[in-house]
């Protein structure tokens, strides 16, 4: 008992001399049961725990020495004089990013060195829990989720995907303030023949998603990770591949040349496509258009929906639909005029009301956009402007070089058809304004 004692008041000096710069929620559960059980007996929570009370720096020289040269493994406790000393007067040191990934690794691959037998009953039972099925609901109060992927490399045992709930806390989140989001880490569990082993996915993070995809005969079956990022939640997906019983990165959305265009407030869905024989990626979120811009924090705006097809290297841009309405007609609108595609802006007015004539023409719509509307015709960017529902001025887009102020006025057949357009000269400061020549 008094060796346990010891072991137990190791751990609890080596997370004071993190400064609790970090802490894994699973972690923190109390030791209190089965700190009579040999090392062997421990459960995972106690495994992880003891692995990552190992410091980064003690288990690099331990790999680095031969077998009979090792001096403290990484399931043995330090010796007393030897444990993380913190001088007086300085930081506690805090462990870096790359640092947390490894000692989760070693925390997990040591719970797995329990596991004998690639049955997926018994790795469930090393980790308290049991293997889900994909489809079935994940649970958001849970520490530890393992998720059944199938057979992904043909040797007749399913990989598994490992959810593991992560929790950073700085210095003022341990003395007393609220605490932060929880997030999960994702990693990849297989079988190699003789042992599970254990390789990252996606760094811990609130807000991902994964699925298993097909990517044709040439790439197979592989693990698509998305993560949604940022008060925008812009969606970025990953590819894995499984190499040698190891996630190995086959394409990211974030680095490299890619086609990927980001959408904001969006969300990643894939749907097999028999055709091609592989799973298409739909981005769905709010549209960008360059000529029109909308601020991020208002009602107004467009929805795209881009289908993605696997090329055979990464995913590449399809087929780009855009919902319909008032702001998707305006920008149509003003991206034909940019172009100076008369014919195009002309299928999105109503050429009677909008030229005020019974013989409404394009060559005459032509004229008065060159005579009345040269803005158009221009490199210009222009603003949309938020305005309460039914107002209006609902509509309203400015040009804020030339302190212009346009006010359209669109059908309400379901075709959003421009009807008329007003422009008023707004001066800084007046909040009215007048209208232009």
């Amino acid at each position: 008992m008094l060796a346990i004692m010891r072991r137990v008041s190791i751990i609890c000096e080596r997370l004071k001399s993190f400064g609790l710069g970090y802490r894994v929620g699973i972690w923190v559960l109390a030791l209190g049961t089965g700190l009579g059980a040999s090392t062997a007996g421990l459960s995972w929570q106690h495994r992880l725990r003891l692995a990552q009370d190992t410091p980064p720096n003690q288990r690099d020289q331990t790999k680095s020495q031969n077998p009979e040269e090792t001096q403290n493994p990484a399931d043995q406790p330090t010796p007393e004089g030897e444990q993380g000393q913190v001088e007086t007067g300085s930081e506690p040191s805090q462990p870096s990013a790359p640092e947390q990934g490894d000692e989760m690794l070693a925390g997990i691959q040591a719970v797995l060195g329990n596991v004998p037998a690639p049955d997926l009953g018994v790795l469930g039972q090393a980790f308290d829990t049991t293997v889900k099925k994909q489809d079935e609901a994940s649970s958001e109060s849970s520490a530890v989720e393992l998720i059944e992927l199938g057979d992904l490399d043909g040797d007749g045992v399913s990989e598994v995907a490992l959810k593991l709930l992560v929790t950073e806390t700085s210095q003022e989140d341990a003395q007393g303030q609220a605490p932060p989001p929880s997030s999960r880490g994702l990693y990849l569990l297989s079988w190699d023949g003789t042992r599970w082993k254990a390789s990252r996915l996606a760094a811990p993070a609130e807000n991902f998603q994964f699925k298993v995809v097909r990517l044709g005969k040439s790439t197979g079956r592989c693990i698509a990770v998305v993560n949604v990022m940022g008060e925008e939640a812009v969606p970025y997906p990953a590819i894995f591949q499984l190499r040698q019983h190891e996630a190995a990165l086959l394409w990211d959305s974030q680095g490299g040349d890619n086609r990927y265009n980001p959408l904001e407030h969006g969300h990643i869905e894939f749907q097999d496509n028999a055709k091609l024989d592989q799973t298409d990626m739909i981005v769905i979120g709010r549209a960008d258009p360059g000529l029109l811009q909308f601020e991020p924090d208002v009602h107004r705006g467009f929805s795209a929906r881009c289908v993605y097809h696997w090329d055979g290297q990464a995913y590449v841009p399809g087929q780009t639909e855009y919902s319909p309405g008032p702001d998707n007609s305006l920008y149509r609108f003003i991206a034909a005029l940019h172009l100076h595609d008369f014919g195009s802006a002309y299928t999105l007015i109503d050429p009677g009301k909008f030229l005020k004539t019974d013989a409404p023409s394009l060559e005459k719509f032509r004229q008065v956009i060159e005579e009345n509307w040269r803005e158009f015709l221009d490199d210009q960017v222009f603003q949309a402007r938020e305005a309460n529902a039914g107002s209006p001025d609902a509509l309203a887009f400015e040009l804020p070089e030339k302190h212009y102020v346009y006010l359209p006025t669109l059908s309400n057949d379901g075709r959003f058809l421009l009807i008329g357009l007003e422009r008023k000269v707004e001066m800084p400061g007046t909040g009215s304004g007048q209208d232009s020549p």
